[in-house]
C-alpha cells in the first residue's frame, strides 16, 4: 500500500503531459512483466485517483463513458473553480458490445458481466470491480436530485451513443435540465481540421486531453436537449433495456452496436469484425515480409488503431482467440493472457 500511495502522490504532482508520459512508460513495462501484480497495482492507483466525491452539493453532474474520459475530465476540473461545482460519474464499461438487457437492474448487470467473464480474459480479477462500478454509477444516476444540471458526454461511436440512450432512459422521469456535449462535434467546431474530420478523429472522447475537454466545456455552445429529441433517444434506450428492438429476422439478442450514418445500428453477429482482423494480420505479414509468428498484442493494437468502430482491445483479443479455435490462426505460447502468445495466419 505504501508503494501505491507514493505513486499516487507522485502522479498528482505532475503536469498533464508529464503524467501521461509516465503512465505510458509504466503500462509499457506492464506489457512485458511476467507477473500480473504490477498491472494490478497500477489499476489500484487509477481507481484511487478517480474516487468520486459526493454529488449532493454539486451544481452540475457530468456523466461519461469509460475510465479514461472520466480521469481526464476530473484532472481538467481539479485545479479550477469547477472542482467545487462539478462532479463526474462514469459508466466504466464499453457498451458497444455485449448484452444490455435490463441493465437498469442488478440482475441485468450481473447477466452482462457473466457474459463478459465467459469470453474475456481477466488476469488480475478486475471484472467484478467493473460490475460493482456499473451498479454504483447506475444507482447514483437514478438518485441525481432535480436541482442539478446534467451534462452527458458523448461522441461519434457506438459505445458513447449507446451510453447516451441508456442514461436518458434512466433519467426518464426526472425534470433536470440535460445537456449533451458531443466531443467530435465540439472538436470540429472549435478547430478547423477537415482531414481529421474525414478520418473520424476523435473516434472517442478518451482520445482527447484534459485541456481539450475543459476547453470544450468552456467554449462549446451547449443548449438543453429538446423535448422531442430527449423522448426519442429515451425510447431507443428503453428498447435496448427491454430488448424490444430485436430484428424481425432473428430472435437472437443484439450483442453488437455500430455507429454509422449518424445512427446506432444493432446486430447479433458477434463475428462481424473477424474479416477485418484477418485482413490486418495479412497486411502485417506482407508489409514486414514475415511468415513467422507475430505477438498477439501487436495484432490487437494494429486492429484497434485501424478499426473504424470502437469496441475495445478485449473484444479484439477475444475474437482473435475465436479465430484460433476456427483454425484460421496458429498460435504458440499461453492463451491465458494476450502478452503471452503469438499468432500466425494459416495459409
Amino acid at each position: 500500500m505504501d508503494r501505491i500511495n507514493r505513486l499516487k502522490q507522485a502522479i498528482t504532482q505532475l503536469s498533464d503531459s508529464e503524467a501521461k508520459s509516465l503512465l505510458f512508460q509504466l503500462f509499457s513495462q506492464a506489457e512485458t512483466n511476467e507477473s500480473a501484480e504490477f498491472v494490478k497495482e497500477l489499476r489500484e492507483v487509477k481507481h484511487s485517483l478517480m474516487a468520486v466525491p459526493p454529488t449532493s452539493h454539486a451544481q452540475t453532474v457530468h456523466i461519461v463513458f469509460g475510465d479514461s474520459t472520466a480521469g481526464n475530465l476530473q484532472i481538467a476540473f481539479h485545479d479550477t473553480a469547477y472542482k467545487e461545482t462539478e462532479v463526474v460519474l462514469v459508466l466504466p464499461d464499453i457498451l458497444s458490445i455485449g448484452p444490455v438487457k435490463d441493465l437498469h437492474t442488478k440482475e441485468g448487470i450481473q447477466a452482462r458481466f457473466q457474459w463478459l467473464k465467459d469470453r474475456f480474459q481477466d488476469e488480475i480479477n478486475e471484472r467484478d470491480a467493473y460490475m460493482r462500478g456499473m451498479m454504483e454509477a447506475i444507482e447514483r444516476i437514478k438518485a441525481i436530485p432535480p436541482h442539478q444540471d446534467i451534462v452527458i458526454w458523448t461522441g461519434n461511436n457506438a459505445n458513447e451513443q449507446t451510453g447516451l440512450r441508456l442514461v436518458l432512459a434512466l433519467l426518464k422521469d426526472k425534470w433536470n435540465t440535460i445537456f449533451i456535449l458531443n466531443t467530435f462535434t465540439a472538436f470540429h467546431e472549435i478547430y478547423i481540421y477537415p482531414a481529421l474530420a474525414e478520418e473520424n478523429y476523435p473516434k472517442t472522447s478518451s482520445e482527447l486531453s484534459s485541456d481539450e475537454l475543459v476547453l470544450f466545456y468552456d467554449q462549446y455552445d451547449m443548449r438543453p436537449i429538446r423535448k422531442a429529441k430527449r423522448e426519442s433517444l429515451c425510447k431507443e434506450g428503453w428498447n435496448m433495456l427491454l430488448e424490444e428492438g430485436r430484428s424481425m429476422l432473428s430472435d437472437e439478442p443484439h450483442l453488437i452496436r455500430t455507429w454509422q450514418d449518424h445512427e446506432l445500428w444493432h446486430n447479433s453477429h458477434i463475428d462481424c469484425d473477424d474479416d477485418f482482423i484477418i485482413a490486418c494480420a495479412k497486411r502485417m505479414h506482407m508489409e514486414e515480409g514475415m511468415s513467422d509468428f507475430i505477438k498477439a498484442a501487436r495484432v490487437v493494437g494494429e486492429v484497434y488503431g485501424q478499426m473504424e468502430q470502437y469496441r475495445g482491445t478485449e473484444w479484439i483479443e477475444y475474437r482473435l482467440r475465436c479465430l484460433i479455435e476456427r483454425g484460421i490462426f496458429t498460435y504458440e505460447g499461453d492463451l491465458k493472457a494476450m502478452r503471452l502468445y503469438q499468432v500466425k495466419l494459416n495459409p
